[in-house]
């Protein structure tokens, strides 16, 4: 005779929510196998393809297929299904690797010499013979193994320079790097394919500090003006308030040096009638360049961001007054010497022909 029991009732509700929770995942598993599956086959590769192979077919296909390609099988869906089945793939073998790295690493404890109870001599254990002999032929076994670890030291280094890309590095360095989506670990591949290569040595500026970019900002100009002034300083061109400063100084200095060689010209003060009048037509003939630069100065003054490099306007009096005040150079005071005695010579040199002509005139 059957009699119902309410813990029997509970163990079979348990079993049944169990099989259902079971036939689920078991659900979930075959369609995230078919998905993965038809991501493998639209980039055109195999389950057990290496990780380099899936990012070379993955290049491939985004440089055929990108809307940008400007190729004519550019297609933006084509495009999009081809990243979405990359990112799938790399989730997934993300996922399987950090899963692997959560297990907990299982120390083998085998022995990794030999144990001297299994060993004929303690020592020189390298055959038979006299312990000379055995001496011997150890100092030799010992020297072979020493090269042969050279070797393969060299081989390695070699190999390694020779690493393109992440692939190939050690897993515990190629874990290092991580990124959340296909396109970041891409470009990451390929910054790393780059520094293996070499491409980022003997760069300008490696090894020093970076500039301090906010220190160096003015904090009267606005963001976007000294971007674009930074922009044209690094492009090879200036702001124009500093060229218009350049060429202030400039045509200054030239007004200068003409009034300069205007006072050489001329003797040591005081001036006579007729120097006195050279000059004065040297200051009237200089007015126009005075009101030139004068107007630089007043755009200059309208354009500089700084109040303190502002500049005032030039007054040709005083730049008068200071070069008159300079004594002539002796070079230049030697030629109008030189000058004024060929003039005298010339004309002492008139006066007596026109004396002969009068004479000549007179007798006839």
């Amino acid at each position: 005779m059957l009699v119902y029991s309410p813990t029997c009732s509970v163990s079979i509700n348990k079993l049944s929510f169990c099989l259902q929770r079971l036939n689920v995942n078991i659900k979930q598993c075959r369609y995230k196998h078919r998905t993965l599956k038809k991501s493998y086959e639209t980039l055109g590769l195999r389950e057990d393809c290496e990780d380099e192979d899936l990012r070379l077919a993955f290049v491939h296909l985004a440089k055929q297929y990108h809307p940008d390609s400007g190729s004519s099988a550019a297609d933006s869906m084509k495009f999009s299904e081809i990243e979405s089945a990359y990112r799938l793939i790399q989730r997934e073998r993300s996922s399987c690797k950090e899963d692997n790295d959560s297990l907990p690493e299982v120390e083998e404890f085998d022995i990794k010499h030999t144990a001297p109870q299994h060993r004929h001599f303690l020592a020189y254990d390298t055959g038979i013979g006299t312990p000379s002999e055995r001496q011997r032929r150890h100092t030799k076994e010992r020297a072979q193994k020493a090269v042969d670890n050279v070797m393969e030291h060299r081989l390695q280094k070699i190999q390694a320079a020779e690493r393109n890309t992440l692939v190939g590095m050690d897993k515990s360095r190629a874990g290092d790097i991580k990124t959340r989506f296909g396109i970041d670990r891409l470009v990451e591949d390929l910054i790393q394919e780059s520094m293996n290569k070499g491409e980022f040595k003997d760069l300008p500026g490696m090894g020093k500090p970076l500039k301090d970019r906010a220190s160096a900002q003015n904090p009267y100009v606005d963001f976007v003006t000294h971007k674009l002034n930074e922009i044209l300083i690094d492009n090879g061109f200036t702001p124009e308030w500093i060229q218009l400063s350049k060429e202030i100084r400039e045509e200054t200095k030239e007004l200068e040096n003409d009034l300069t060689a205007v006072r050489n010209e001329l003797g040591p003060a005081p001036l006579s009638f007729d120097e006195d009048k050279l000059w004065q037509n040297a200051l009237k003939n200089s007015q126009e360049t005075v009101k030139n630069i004068n107007k630089k100065i007043n755009t200059y003054n309208l354009l500089v961001p700084i109040l303190q490099k502002q500049m005032l306007l030039i007054d040709l009096n005083s730049i008068a007054e200071k070069v008159i005040k300079k004594p002539p150079s002796p070079f230049q005071n030697k030629k109008s010497r030189d000058n004024m005695t060929v003039d005298n010579n010339s004309m002492s040199t008139g006066m007596l022909d026109l004396l002969s002509w009068v004479f000549d005139c007179k007798k006839t």
